[in-house]
């Protein structure tokens, strides 16, 4: 029986079909000579070393969880999050179980200065043009949902666009097809897509698997709500985090982003 994982890209393909006729190829490729240059994701996460980095992301809502949050605003949270200490926005535009929209992407890219991630279930050449001609300065692969094959043309699409891929994993097997793909942007998910179930132990393994090549860049992802589990995670060699739910629910995310990022004196895993 398919998973949801598995539904949601059997439906994306559907939709994709639609979405190629609707704005063919050609009008895809004239609208990303009117974008602006691609910003530096390493250069982002590189800078100030010693600061946590935080990638906040822009939801509706999950298929496990429902809506998020009430008022749903993309540029009043984005204007947030910027303002507030995150260095790159993540961008969900899948439609049909998170209430995206590719149209979100481009709204957010003309009030932000960061990089921006597109979060999507992303298997054909045509999302990657999609991706570059919206804004998108990186585009996210899962890694579980790709062959080996399809990981690695779809990367070097990207590279020749000039956009960087998270590749995004949740096991050893993953691991692997990433280290074969030669991938260095590397996603750590500790929420199984499968079913919604969150495992931070997934991230104490594969950390210090990822960091056994050199070079890598590695982004923890999911189930991270408190300022103690950031910096377990940064001991272990995290450069950066994906964070989402535990942003979206808060009751104030300037407050959350202050206590994520270690400003205030609170060492709470509790939302704020």
């Amino acid at each position: 029986m398919p998973n949801i994982l598995d539904k949601i890209f059997a439906e994306k393909q559907k939709e994709l079909a639609g979405t190629k006729r609707n704005s063919p190829l050609s009008q895809i490729k004239q609208r990303i000579k009117d974008q602006a240059p691609v910003r530096d994701i390493f250069k982002t996460l590189d800078e100030g070393k010693c600061a946590t980095k935080i990638i906040a992301e822009i939801k509706r809502r999950t298929p496990f969880k429902g809506e998020l949050r009430e008022n749903f605003n993309a540029l009043e949270i984005a204007a947030e999050y910027i303002n507030h200490g995150a260095v790159t926005l993540s961008v969900l535009t899948e439609s049909n179980y998170f209430g995206g929209d590719i149209k979100i992407l481009e709204a957010v890219r003309a009030i932000a200065s960061v990089p921006l991630l597109r979060k999507d279930f992303i298997s054909d050449e045509y999302q990657v043009y999609e991706s570059r001609a919206y804004g998108a300065d990186l585009f996210l692969l899962i890694a579980t949902r790709l062959d080996q094959n399809q990981l690695a043309d779809l990367l070097l699409l990207g590279k020749e666009l000039g956009l960087s891929a998270l590749v995004e994993t949740h096991d050893e097997w993953d691991m692997e097809k990433v280290f074969h793909a030669k991938a260095n942007l590397i996603g750590i998910n500790n929420r199984d897509l499968t079913n919604g179930k969150t495992d931070l132990d997934i991230a104490r393994r594969l950390i210090p698997m990822a960091l056994q090549e050199a070079g890598n860049t590695l982004v923890c992802e999911s189930g991270i709500s408190g300022r103690e589990e950031i910096e377990e995670f940064e001991k272990l060699g995290a450069h950066a985090f994906l964070i989402g739910e535990s942003l979206m629910t808060a009751k104030s995310i300037p407050e959350k982003l202050k206590m994520l990022l270690g400003n205030d004196d609170s060492k709470s895993t509790s939302q704020s």
